[in-house]
């Protein structure tokens, strides 16, 4: 679980959300759009038909008085045809014009192609998403982040896969 630096940054990015004691003051239910690329895809080709490209949309509710937590379900899809769909929980900070969220999805999953996302093993997995975006209006924001996904070390092998993410994000 362990085994890599998006491991062990998602980890202590948790810890310090915790910490934080108030959400963001956009009291909005938010879906985002996320198109995302493996960060071992070195061609940087981001095109939506190649293998290592990923698309992601989610739901979050408003905060709630508990710790400013959020719910939400997130489903993504890559051109290979895996897919991942499970709901979540996570938080949103304002930081002065910009929304930091930080999301953790239990996920049902399943794979499929001859890609990375297959050194993940089980049909479980849990994918952790860090967003930082910007608010150009009362309603969008959008913004870069990073995702993290792996089966928690409950079955071997457990590589894990770290991807890329540009969002758009709708408040209403």
């Amino acid at each position: 679980m362990f085994d890599s630096a998006a491991a062990i940054g998602v980890i202590l990015g948790s810890a310090w959300f915790t910490l934080v004691p108030e959400p963001t003051v956009v009291n909005k239910e938010t879906v985002t759009v996320s198109y995302m690329t493996d960060v071992h895809n070195k061609e940087w080709d981001l095109s939506l038909t190649k293998d290592k490209s990923i698309l992601d949309v989610s739901y979050q509710s408003k905060p709630t008085s508990f710790y400013g937590l959020r719910y939400g379900a997130s489903a993504m899809l890559n051109a290979q045809g895996t897919y991942m769909f499970g709901p979540g929980v996570g938080k949103t900070i304002d930081a002065k014009g910009f929304d930091m969220t930080l999301f953790i999805y239990p996920s049902y999953s399943v794979i499929k192609g001859d890609d990375r996302i297959r050194s993940l093993s089980g049909s479980f997995n849990f994918r952790t998403t860090f967003d930082v975006m910007y608010r150009l209006n009362e309603k969008t924001k959008v913004g870069v982040g990073l995702m993290h996904i792996s089966n928690g070390g409950y079955k071997d092998p457990n590589h894990g896969l770290e991807a890329v993410r540009l969002t758009w994000g709708r408040d209403f």
